[in-house]
C-alpha cells in the first residue's frame, strides 16, 4: 500500500525477508512468555522444599542469558527456506547454546529439592509437572536445531508436539501453579486441596497422552495442518484425541473449584504456606495499599525454619495436636 518494496520481488525486494521479520519477533516472544513462568517455578520449588533456591545467582543470570539468546536464534525456523548453509550453521550453534541456561535452571531446581523438606501441595505438583514437561520440550528443541534432522521434521506433527510441550506444558502449567499458590492471598479463601491435586494429575496425564504421540507421528512423516492421514497412523491419532479429552477435563476443574472456593472455601489466613515472602506478611486479601503500615524487612528472602518464625513442621504438628 505504501509502495515500499522490501518484500516485493518485482521492485527488487525479497519475500523471504518477511519470514525473517516474522521469526525475529516470534521466537523471542516465546521466551518472553515463558520467563515469568520460570520465575514462578523458582518460587514454588523453593517454598515447598523449604530451602533457598540453589545457585540463586545462576538462576537469575540464566534468565538474562535466555532473553539475550532468544533474539539470536530465529533462523533455526528457516533451515528449509533457502538461507545459506553458513547462516544455518550459525543459527544451529546458537540454538544448541541457548539450551545451556535452560539446563542450568533444571539442574538448580532439582538441587533445590535435594534433601529439602518437600511437601506435595497442589502448586508443587504443578511445579514438578512443569519440570518434566519442559524437559521434554527443551530436549526435542535440540532435534529441531540440528540442520539435518530439521529437513525431515519441519512442518510435521513433531513441531506441534514440541511447541505445546514448551508453551502449554511449560508456560501454562507454570501459571496454573502460580494461580493455585497465590489464590489464597488474592481471595482470602482456600480451594479444595483434593480436587486441586486430582486436576494437576489429570492435566499431566492428559497432556502427555495428547502430545507425546505427535512426536512419533511427526517422525513418521505426518504433516501438520492436514485433516486426513494414512490408516496406519490412526491409533496414535486416537490416543491424541483421547488425551485431549482428559486434558480438557483437567483444565475445566480448576475453574469449578476455584469459583466454588470464593463462596464456600475456608478462610486462608495471612500465610497458609508458611512462607517468608513479603506478600505473606499482609492480610488475605491485601488492603488497597498492600500494607496498612510500612513493613520493616529484617529477614532473608528465603529464610525458613524456627529463626524466621516459620517452622512448617512444628506448625503442622501443633495443628495435628489441636485436632
Amino acid at each position: 500500500m505504501a509502495g515500499v518494496g522490501i518484500f516485493d520481488p518485482s521492485i527488487g525486494g525479497d519475500p523471504i525477508l518477511f519470514q525473517h521479520l516474522f521469526w525475529f519477533y516470534s521466537h523471542p516472544a516465546v521466551y518472553i512468555m515463558i520467563l515469568p513462568g520460570m520465575g514462578v517455578i523458582s518460587e514454588l520449588i523453593s517454598n515447598f522444599s523449604r530451602k533457598k533456591v540453589f545457585g540463586y545467582e545462576f538462576i537469575a543470570f540464566s534468565s538474562i542469558a535466555i532473553a539475550v539468546f532468544g533474539f539470536l536464534v530465529w533462523g533455526h525456523h528457516m533451515f528449509v527456506s533457502g538461507q545459506s548453509m553458513y547462516a544455518g550453521m550459525v543459527f544451529s550453534f546458537l540454538t544448541m547454546v541457548v539450551a545451556v541456561p535452560s539446563a542450568i535452571k533444571m539442574f538448580n531446581w532439582t538441587a533445590t529439592m535435594y534433601k529439602g523438606s518437600v511437601s506435595f501441595d497442589t502448586p508443587m505438583l504443578y511445579a514438578i509437572g512443569f519440570m518434566g514437561l519442559f524437559l521434554i520440550g527443551g530436549l526435542t528443541g535440540l532435534f529441531l536445531g540440528a540442520m539435518g534432522l530439521t529437513v525431515h521434521l519441519t512442518d510435521t506433527y513433531f513441531i506441534v508436539a514440541h511447541f505445546h510441550y514448551v508453551m502449554v506444558g511449560g508456560q501454562v502449567v507454570a501459571y496454573l501453579g502460580g494461580i493455585h499458590y497465590w489464590w489464597p492471598k488474592m481471595t482470602g479463601k482456600m480451594y479444595s486441596e483434593f480436587w486441586g491435586k486430582v486436576s494437576a494429575m489429570l492435566i499431566f496425564v492428559g497432556f502427555n497422552l495428547t502430545f507425546f504421540p505427535q512426536f512419533i507421528l511427526g517422525y513418521q512423516g505426518m504433516p501438520r495442518r492436514y485433516a486426513a492421514y494414512p490408516e496406519e497412523l490412526q491409533v496414535l491419532n486416537i490416543f491424541s484425541t483421547a488425551g485431549a479429552s482428559v486434558l480438557g477435563v483437567g483444565l475445566v476443574m480448576p475453574v469449578v473449584y476455584l469459583f466454588h472456593s470464593l463462596f464456600f472455601g475456608k478462610a486462608a489466613g495471612d500465610n497458609p504456606w508458611m512462607h517468608p515472602g513479603l506478600e505473606w506478611r499482609t492480610s488475605s486479601p491485601p488492603p488497597t495499599e498492600n500494607f496498612e503500615v510500612m513493613p520493616v524487612v529484617t529477614w532473608e528472602a528465603y529464610e525458613f525454619g524456627e529463626e524466621s518464625g516459620l517452622d512448617l513442621e512444628g506448625a503442622r504438628a501443633r495443628e495435628a495436636a489441636k485436632v
